[in-house]
């Protein structure tokens, strides 16, 4: 796109954006989002601005309605001027984000990645006037069991999760219309094994993985997660609360928006 001139905002394209749409959760949320809105564009906004090889290859993707934009969430004017232009063709209907990173080496970086982008894209959200915000949180619901070690041994994601939940929750001006989906572990197929670069491709069979760990915290599955942050980031209802729990996902916003 260059220089477009602005179209009237009530006859505007409807678009979605979507932080962290090139990782394990994003490109779920990419998929149920194209196939769920035949007219929906969906606009991915990431570091390096352009689809990962295998998905340029995948026939999910392969269609004119998504885009990929340059911006980085910790400098936030970068993905300001990335949707400036979009903004002059296109309603934005929603935000989602999907952004976080787990990397044990280095607790600033995860409060960083998980709090401080997170708490960004929803200012941006509010700036370009998305209708809603969808983010990806974490459910604590085993915080204090011992077998349940995660939040001791990674302690800056959560606390960079509760620190966009908190920004959220205290937003009184913006209730109803901004979320947190407090997922537990999310099972699906990855493509690298989480807390090691992206650069480091695995392929193992995770389904033993997922059983062993459903034993000691909540688990669900990516597609079920995409599903429900795209039912209410395409409803026009609002919610009744800023946090949804790892049980209540599934079910959320079933009846707001046509089946699945």
């Amino acid at each position: 796109m260059s220089n477009p001139s602005p179209i009237p905002s009530s006859k505007r394209t409807r678009a979605l954006v979507v932080f962290g749409g090139t990782g394990f959760v994003g490109t779920a949320v990419l998929a149920q989002a194209l196939s769920r809105d035949k007219a929906l564009h969906v606009f991915v906004v990431s570091r390096t601005g352009a689809a990962p090889s295998w998905l340029r290859t995948n026939p999910v993707y392969q269609t004119e309605r998504l885009h990929f934009l340059k911006g980085d969430l910790l400098a936030p004017q970068t993905v300001r001027d990335g949707l400036r232009e979009v903004l002059a063709q296109y309603h934005i209907q929603a935000c989602i984000s999907c952004v976080g990173a787990i990397t044990p080496w280095s607790n600033e970086n995860m409060v960083r990645t998980c709090g401080d982008a997170n708490v960004n894209a929803y200012g941006i959200s509010k700036d370009v006037k998305a209708d809603k915000f969808v983010v990806i949180t974490r459910d604590r619901s085993n915080m204090n069991d011992w077998w349940y070690p995660f939040p001791r041994l990674i302690p800056g994601y959560y606390q960079g999760k509760r620190k966009i939940e908190s920004c959220i929750e205290n937003d009184a001006e913006n209730r109803g219309s901004a979320i947190c989906l407090r997922a537990g572990f999310v099972s699906g197929t990855r493509r690298t094994i989480p807390g090691l670069p992206t650069s480091f491709k695995v392929s193992v069979p995770m389904e033993p993985v997922y059983k062993i760990v459903g034993r000691v915290c909540p688990v669900i599955d990516v597609n079920v997660l995409a599903a429900a942050a795209v039912r209410f980031a395409l409803s026009p209802q609002k919610a009744d609360s800023a946090l949804v729990s790892n049980d209540e996902i599934p079910d959320y916003f079933k009846q707001a928006v046509p089946a699945d």
